[in-house]
Protein backbone atom coordinates (compact mmCIF):
# COMPACT_ATOMS: atom_id res chain seq x y z
CA UNK A 1 0.00 0.00 0.00
CA UNK A 2 1.41 3.35 -1.01
CA UNK A 3 1.47 6.11 1.58
CA UNK A 4 1.65 9.82 0.93
CA UNK A 5 4.29 12.05 2.55
CA UNK A 6 1.64 13.65 4.76
CA UNK A 7 0.56 10.22 6.06
CA UNK A 8 4.13 9.21 6.79
CA UNK A 9 5.41 12.41 8.35
CA UNK A 10 2.29 14.30 9.24
CA UNK A 11 1.50 17.76 7.99
CA UNK A 12 4.74 19.54 7.11
CA UNK A 13 5.13 22.95 8.68
CA UNK A 14 4.93 26.02 6.48
CA UNK A 15 7.92 28.29 6.70
CA UNK A 16 7.31 31.94 6.10
CA UNK A 17 10.39 33.82 4.96
CA UNK A 18 10.98 37.24 6.40
CA UNK A 19 10.55 40.16 4.00
CA UNK A 20 14.31 40.62 3.65
CA UNK A 21 14.64 37.08 2.21
CA UNK A 22 11.65 37.32 -0.10
CA UNK A 23 13.98 37.24 -3.14
CA UNK A 24 14.88 33.62 -2.37
CA UNK A 25 11.47 32.49 -3.57
CA UNK A 26 12.71 33.08 -7.17
CA UNK A 27 9.23 33.97 -8.34
CA UNK A 28 10.67 35.23 -11.62
CA UNK A 29 13.24 33.06 -13.35
CA UNK A 30 15.67 33.74 -14.90
CA UNK A 31 16.44 36.64 -12.63
CA UNK A 32 18.04 38.62 -15.46
CA UNK A 33 18.49 38.01 -19.18
CA UNK A 34 21.69 39.23 -20.82
CA UNK A 35 21.99 39.99 -24.55
CA UNK A 36 23.77 37.47 -26.81
CA UNK A 37 27.53 37.76 -26.93
CA UNK A 38 27.36 37.65 -30.73
CA UNK A 39 24.31 38.19 -32.90
CA UNK A 40 24.94 37.49 -36.61
CA UNK A 41 24.00 40.52 -38.70
CA UNK A 42 20.75 40.11 -40.57
CA UNK A 43 21.27 39.82 -44.32
CA UNK A 44 19.97 42.68 -46.41
CA UNK A 45 20.79 40.88 -49.68
CA UNK A 46 21.03 37.29 -50.80
CA UNK A 47 24.67 36.39 -50.16
CA UNK A 48 27.05 33.95 -51.83
CA UNK A 49 29.83 32.58 -49.61
CA UNK A 50 32.94 31.65 -51.59
CA UNK A 51 36.68 31.10 -51.59
CA UNK A 52 38.18 34.49 -52.34
CA UNK A 53 39.26 37.01 -53.28
CA UNK A 54 40.50 35.93 -56.68
CA UNK A 55 44.01 36.19 -58.02
CA UNK A 56 45.27 39.78 -57.86
CA UNK A 57 42.40 40.59 -55.46
CA UNK A 58 39.80 40.61 -58.23
CA UNK A 59 36.10 40.18 -57.55
CA UNK A 60 35.97 36.67 -59.02
CA UNK A 61 36.87 33.67 -56.85
CA UNK A 62 40.11 31.70 -57.34
CA UNK A 63 38.10 28.48 -56.92
CA UNK A 64 36.44 27.15 -60.09
CA UNK A 65 33.23 25.85 -58.50
CA UNK A 66 32.72 29.07 -56.56
CA UNK A 67 33.37 31.20 -59.63
CA UNK A 68 30.90 29.18 -61.71
CA UNK A 69 28.00 30.08 -59.43
CA UNK A 70 29.31 33.59 -58.83
CA UNK A 71 29.35 34.48 -62.52
CA UNK A 72 26.14 32.55 -63.24
CA UNK A 73 24.24 34.67 -60.72
CA UNK A 74 25.57 37.70 -62.59
CA UNK A 75 24.40 36.24 -65.89
CA UNK A 76 20.94 35.81 -64.36
CA UNK A 77 20.87 39.51 -63.45
CA UNK A 78 20.31 38.84 -59.74
CA UNK A 79 21.40 41.25 -57.03
CA UNK A 80 23.56 39.57 -54.41
CA UNK A 81 26.45 40.16 -52.04
CA UNK A 82 29.65 38.13 -51.92
CA UNK A 83 31.51 37.11 -48.77
CA UNK A 84 35.01 35.68 -49.05
CA UNK A 85 34.45 33.07 -46.38
CA UNK A 86 37.28 30.57 -47.07
CA UNK A 87 35.64 28.39 -44.39
CA UNK A 88 33.92 25.33 -45.92
CA UNK A 89 32.81 24.18 -42.47
CA UNK A 90 30.52 27.21 -42.29
CA UNK A 91 28.42 25.57 -45.01
CA UNK A 92 25.72 22.99 -44.19
CA UNK A 93 27.17 20.83 -46.98
CA UNK A 94 30.74 21.20 -45.69
CA UNK A 95 31.95 22.92 -48.84
CA UNK A 96 31.83 26.23 -50.67
CA UNK A 97 30.03 27.91 -52.31
CA UNK A 98 26.68 28.24 -50.59
CA UNK A 99 23.95 30.83 -50.95
CA UNK A 100 22.22 32.39 -47.95
CA UNK A 101 18.99 34.19 -48.75
CA UNK A 102 17.37 37.08 -46.90
CA UNK A 103 14.44 34.91 -45.65
CA UNK A 104 17.00 32.58 -44.06
CA UNK A 105 17.16 29.66 -46.51
CA UNK A 106 20.53 28.10 -47.37
CA UNK A 107 21.27 26.58 -50.79
CA UNK A 108 24.22 24.77 -52.35
CA UNK A 109 25.07 22.95 -55.58
CA UNK A 110 21.92 22.01 -57.51
CA UNK A 111 19.76 23.76 -54.94
CA UNK A 112 21.18 27.08 -56.16
CA UNK A 113 20.15 26.16 -59.70
CA UNK A 114 16.63 25.37 -58.52
CA UNK A 115 16.45 28.65 -56.60
CA UNK A 116 17.45 30.55 -59.75
CA UNK A 117 14.89 28.56 -61.76
CA UNK A 118 12.19 29.40 -59.21
CA UNK A 119 13.10 33.07 -59.59
CA UNK A 120 12.42 32.72 -63.32
CA UNK A 121 16.04 33.57 -64.13
CA UNK A 122 17.35 30.26 -65.51
CA UNK A 123 20.17 30.66 -68.02
CA UNK A 124 20.53 26.99 -68.96
CA UNK A 125 20.47 26.12 -72.66
CA UNK A 126 17.33 24.27 -73.71
CA UNK A 127 16.16 22.76 -76.98
CA UNK A 128 18.44 21.37 -79.66
CA UNK A 129 21.70 22.41 -77.93
CA UNK A 130 20.88 21.18 -74.44
CA UNK A 131 22.55 17.75 -74.72
CA UNK A 132 25.62 19.15 -76.48
CA UNK A 133 25.91 21.79 -73.76
CA UNK A 134 25.88 19.06 -71.10
CA UNK A 135 28.66 17.24 -72.94
CA UNK A 136 30.89 20.32 -73.05
CA UNK A 137 30.17 21.08 -69.40
CA UNK A 138 31.23 17.53 -68.56
CA UNK A 139 34.36 17.92 -70.68
CA UNK A 140 35.35 21.07 -68.79
CA UNK A 141 34.49 19.64 -65.37
CA UNK A 142 36.62 16.56 -65.98
CA UNK A 143 39.57 17.28 -68.28
CA UNK A 144 40.07 20.98 -67.58
CA UNK A 145 39.32 20.57 -63.90
CA UNK A 146 41.88 17.77 -63.58
CA UNK A 147 44.54 19.89 -65.29
CA UNK A 148 43.69 22.93 -63.17
CA UNK A 149 43.87 21.19 -59.80
CA UNK A 150 47.03 19.38 -60.87
CA UNK A 151 48.59 22.70 -61.85
CA UNK A 152 47.47 24.40 -58.65
CA UNK A 153 48.21 21.67 -56.13
CA UNK A 154 50.94 19.49 -57.63
CA UNK A 155 53.15 21.92 -59.51
CA UNK A 156 55.57 22.77 -56.66
CA UNK A 157 55.91 26.47 -57.35
CA UNK A 158 52.17 27.06 -57.72
CA UNK A 159 51.43 25.07 -54.58
CA UNK A 160 53.99 26.72 -52.34
CA UNK A 161 53.72 30.31 -53.61
CA UNK A 162 50.06 30.69 -54.54
CA UNK A 163 47.56 27.90 -53.89
CA UNK A 164 48.28 27.06 -50.26
CA UNK A 165 48.31 30.76 -49.41
CA UNK A 166 45.05 31.42 -51.26
CA UNK A 167 43.13 28.62 -49.53
CA UNK A 168 44.72 28.65 -46.09
CA UNK A 169 46.61 31.93 -45.73
CA UNK A 170 44.02 33.14 -43.22
CA UNK A 171 44.86 30.24 -40.86
CA UNK A 172 47.76 30.69 -38.38
CA UNK A 173 50.90 28.59 -38.74
CA UNK A 174 51.52 25.68 -38.52
CA UNK A 175 47.85 24.75 -38.95
CA UNK A 176 47.86 26.34 -42.43
CA UNK A 177 50.63 23.99 -43.54
CA UNK A 178 48.81 20.93 -42.15
CA UNK A 179 45.52 21.86 -43.82
CA UNK A 180 47.23 22.56 -47.15
CA UNK A 181 49.04 19.21 -46.98
CA UNK A 182 45.75 17.38 -46.25
CA UNK A 183 44.05 19.18 -49.13
CA UNK A 184 46.91 18.27 -51.46
CA UNK A 185 46.52 14.60 -50.53
CA UNK A 186 42.78 14.84 -51.14
CA UNK A 187 43.46 16.26 -54.61
CA UNK A 188 45.78 13.35 -55.38
CA UNK A 189 43.05 10.89 -54.40
CA UNK A 190 40.56 12.80 -56.51
CA UNK A 191 42.82 12.60 -59.55
CA UNK A 192 43.45 8.89 -58.96
CA UNK A 193 39.72 8.14 -58.95
CA UNK A 194 39.71 7.46 -62.71
CA UNK A 195 43.36 6.56 -63.36
CA UNK A 196 45.91 4.11 -61.93
CA UNK A 197 48.82 6.53 -61.68
CA UNK A 198 49.34 10.26 -62.08
CA UNK A 199 51.21 11.09 -65.25
CA UNK A 200 51.75 14.79 -65.71
CA UNK A 201 51.98 14.57 -69.51
CA UNK A 202 48.70 12.63 -69.74
CA UNK A 203 46.78 15.15 -67.66
CA UNK A 204 48.01 18.08 -69.73
CA UNK A 205 47.47 16.13 -72.95
CA UNK A 206 43.82 15.66 -71.98
CA UNK A 207 43.63 19.40 -71.36
CA UNK A 208 45.08 20.08 -74.83
CA UNK A 209 42.33 18.01 -76.48
CA UNK A 210 39.64 19.62 -74.31
CA UNK A 211 40.84 23.14 -75.13
CA UNK A 212 40.94 22.34 -78.84
CA UNK A 213 37.37 21.01 -78.73
CA UNK A 214 36.16 24.08 -76.82
CA UNK A 215 37.96 26.43 -79.19
CA UNK A 216 36.43 24.78 -82.26
CA UNK A 217 32.96 24.81 -80.73
CA UNK A 218 33.19 28.50 -79.77
CA UNK A 219 34.60 29.60 -83.12
CA UNK A 220 34.16 33.34 -83.60
CA UNK A 221 30.99 33.54 -81.49
CA UNK A 222 30.81 35.60 -78.32
CA UNK A 223 29.20 32.81 -76.31
CA UNK A 224 28.99 29.06 -76.78
CA UNK A 225 26.43 27.63 -79.19
CA UNK A 226 25.93 31.08 -80.67
CA UNK A 227 23.70 32.15 -77.81
CA UNK A 228 22.91 35.86 -77.64
CA UNK A 229 23.35 35.78 -73.86
CA UNK A 230 25.75 33.79 -71.69
CA UNK A 231 24.40 30.58 -70.17
CA UNK A 232 25.49 27.97 -67.63
CA UNK A 233 27.89 26.35 -70.11
CA UNK A 234 29.62 29.73 -70.51
CA UNK A 235 29.83 30.11 -66.73
CA UNK A 236 31.50 26.71 -66.34
CA UNK A 237 34.04 27.17 -69.14
CA UNK A 238 34.75 30.78 -68.18
CA UNK A 239 35.55 29.75 -64.61
CA UNK A 240 38.42 27.52 -65.74
CA UNK A 241 39.82 29.84 -68.41
CA UNK A 242 39.66 32.89 -66.12
CA UNK A 243 41.38 31.17 -63.19
CA UNK A 244 44.07 29.64 -65.39
CA UNK A 245 44.88 32.93 -67.11
CA UNK A 246 44.73 34.95 -63.91
CA UNK A 247 47.01 32.71 -61.84
CA UNK A 248 50.11 34.43 -60.43
CA UNK A 249 53.18 34.56 -62.63
CA UNK A 250 56.55 34.27 -60.91
CA UNK A 251 59.50 36.54 -61.66
CA UNK A 252 61.57 35.81 -58.56
CA UNK A 253 65.18 35.37 -59.62
CA UNK A 254 65.68 32.77 -56.88
CA UNK A 255 63.31 30.43 -58.71
CA UNK A 256 64.71 28.38 -61.57
CA UNK A 257 63.45 28.84 -65.12
CA UNK A 258 62.38 25.21 -65.20
CA UNK A 259 60.15 25.68 -62.15
CA UNK A 260 58.60 28.76 -63.75
CA UNK A 261 58.02 26.88 -66.99
CA UNK A 262 56.30 24.02 -65.18
CA UNK A 263 54.14 26.40 -63.18
CA UNK A 264 52.87 28.16 -66.32
CA UNK A 265 52.36 25.03 -68.45
CA UNK A 266 48.56 25.09 -68.34
CA UNK A 267 48.38 28.84 -68.85
CA UNK A 268 50.50 28.56 -71.99
CA UNK A 269 48.18 25.87 -73.35
CA UNK A 270 45.20 28.21 -72.99
CA UNK A 271 47.07 31.13 -74.57
CA UNK A 272 47.33 29.15 -77.82
CA UNK A 273 43.60 29.69 -78.37
CA UNK A 274 42.94 33.36 -79.07
CA UNK A 275 39.17 32.92 -79.16
CA UNK A 276 39.07 31.35 -75.67
CA UNK A 277 41.21 34.19 -74.32
CA UNK A 278 38.90 36.71 -76.00
CA UNK A 279 35.85 34.87 -74.64
CA UNK A 280 37.14 35.08 -71.06
CA UNK A 281 38.20 38.71 -71.43
CA UNK A 282 34.79 39.71 -72.73
CA UNK A 283 32.96 38.14 -69.80
CA UNK A 284 35.44 39.49 -67.29
CA UNK A 285 35.09 43.06 -68.53
CA UNK A 286 31.31 42.89 -68.85
CA UNK A 287 30.38 41.06 -65.65
CA UNK A 288 33.28 41.32 -63.21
Amino acid sequence: MTTTPSERFGVLPKIELPACLEFLKLKNFPLKTYPSVYQPPRLTKDTLYIFGPGWRNTWGSFDAECLQFQIYLKFAGLEFDVINSNEPDASPSGKLPFLATVPGAIYHDQQIHKWIDDMGKSQVLAGEHSEDAKAFISLANTKLNAALIFSMWLEPLNYSKATSEAYFGHVPAPVDYILAYKKQNKVVQQLLADRDILVREEIYSDAVHALEALSVKLGEATYFFGSSDPTWVDAVIFSYIHIILGAPQFTDSSVSDEEKRQASTLRNLVLKHDNLVRFAKNIREKYL
